[in-house]
């Protein structure tokens, strides 16, 4: 019987989305299941709250759980990593030093100094995952949505002996929803195709009944509410033809046009749409660039999945039955049913997009079956777009580098060739910040970078 593992499966909230999907289906539910997190307290109430879903569907559901890494992985098939790791304080501490340098930051969860710290942080914990695998089930598929995406997949791929990475996100998903509702169109019917890297992928189409709509999309810049919902990304188009697949805030990161001075921060990367929720939570404040929006999202979210899931445990607030857009359980019935799907996934590239670099990742369609993953090759990629997508990938490279290798001149190379520090600091400058960030975040990451 094949085995599933969630690792990390004891942060409920996100958890539950591929415990739903599981059950939903009457064949993976009939899976081996293992749910495994560090943090016994948490995964207990997962498993808790796993039961009450199958209890809501009418079915019997038993998962495994365990706190030993070693005892979830053995003869997994599939390991979906869903893991947070280190705590907001270190959150925190990648977004204030790097501010008080004059780097200014949104998420900093993918690029930047904030984001190649992040990375140095997950990559240890992924390694730990990657190697006990390739000795309990070498061959299994390794489905990674721990960001930052194109570093941690680049690391892992070059460590892997015999598991299959791939890296997982829900940007295309979200943002093809987002197009259709903009243009006023069934998002069934919306046929698009996006490629990239992860968090700058772009959709190079957009068409419904064979007809393209990019027309009805460029029209948006002339609509006031649709187009302060997403500044940065607008202007993207605007400028280079094409809209990318992640949020203003995000984008407005990754590039040097946005952030380096603060008229152009009050200008594009304001809240022009507030939406906060009944914790507090405004996650357009993220969305729209808000200078550290993400330390305070996080920090009130951080409360609400407390109150959540003590609210579900009591069984005063409903579960939503609903499966997810996420890919993972997705790709898992593909392959185990052969039932052709495709996914924009992230691999290594090796000629996918010609004019990427062959060792970078990148976020393609793929078309998933019984024989497993195949990457889809993606000709004529837009030029303009491959110059955006080079920028973010020369730190990619160099960071998954410096982990691979514990080498910390390559993290500050990473750094100082990242577009945001570029335009903002000298490179005795970047030098110091990087300095600093190894000291603070130093129990934290590869103790060979000590």
């Amino acid at each position: 019987m094949p085995k599933i593992v969630l690792v990390g499966a004891g942060g409920v909230i996100f958890a539950q989305n591929f415990i739903k999907d599981i059950l939903n289906d009457p064949v993976l539910r009939t899976f081996d299941v293992t749910l495994m997190d560090i943090d016994a307290e948490r995964l207990a109430k997962s498993v808790t709250f796993a039961g009450m879903i199958a209890e809501k569907l009418g079915i019997e559901f038993n998962p495994h759980s365990t706190t030993d890494l070693r005892e979830a992985l053995t003869g997994a098939n599939y390991v979906i990593t869903i893991f947070r790791s280190g705590v907001l304080h270190h959150q925190e501490l990648e977004y204030e030093i790097p501010m008080k340098y004059g780097v200014d930051q949104v998420v900093s969860d993918t690029l930047g100094p904030g984001g190649i710290f992040r990375g140095l942080r997950t990559i240890k914990p992924l390694f730990e995952v990657l190697d006990c695998m390739e000795e309990v089930c070498p061959g299994a598929y390794l489905l990674n949505y721990v960001n930052p995406m194109s570093l941690n997949t680049i690391a892992l791929s070059k460590r892997a002996k015999t598991v299959k990475v791939v890296g997982l996100c829900h940007s295309v998903q979200h943002t093809s929803r987002q197009i259709a509702e903009w243009i006023g169109v069934p998002h069934e019917k919306l046929h698009f195709r996006a490629a990239g890297i992860n968090h700058m992928a772009f959709m190079l189409s957009l068409e419904v009944d064979g007809e393209d709509v990019y027309p009805k999309l460029f029209a948006c810049l002339d609509k006031p509410e649709i187009y302060k919902q997403e500044k940065v990304r607008f202007e993207i188009m605007r400028n280079f033809g094409y809209f990318p697949t992640e949020s203003s805030g995000h984008n407005s990161e990754y590039l040097p046009y946005f952030r380096k001075r603060q008229d152009l921060i009050d200008r594009f990367c304001c809240n022009d749409c507030p939406k906060p929720d009944e914790y507090g939570i405004d996650w357009s404040e993220v969305s729209s660039g808000v200078t550290g929006a993400a330390i305070e999202v996080c920090r009130k979210q951080q409360f609400r999945n407390e109150q959540q899931i003590k609210e579900y445990l009591e069984g005063t607030r409903p579960i939503d039955l609903t499966s997810s857009v996420e890919y993972g359980v997705q790709i898992i019935a593909a392959i185990e049913k052969n039932q052709p799907i495709s996914a924009n996934l992230n691999v290594m590239n090796r000629g996918l997009i010609a004019s990427l670099p062959p060792e970078c990742c990148v976020e393609v369609p793929c078309l998933v079956d019984g024989g497993g993953i195949v990457p889809g090759r993606i000709e004529n990629f837009p030029e303009q777009l491959a110059a955006i997508d080079r920028e973010m990938i020369n730190p990619q490279v160099l960071a998954a580098e410096g982990a691979l290798n514990g080498d910390r001149r390559a993290i500050f190379h990473a750094i100082a060739t990242d577009p945001n520090t570029q335009c903002k600091l000298g490179l005795d400058e970047i030098q110091a910040m990087t300095n600093e960030l190894f000291e603070v975040l130093s129990d934290q990451i590869d103790p060979r970078f000590s």
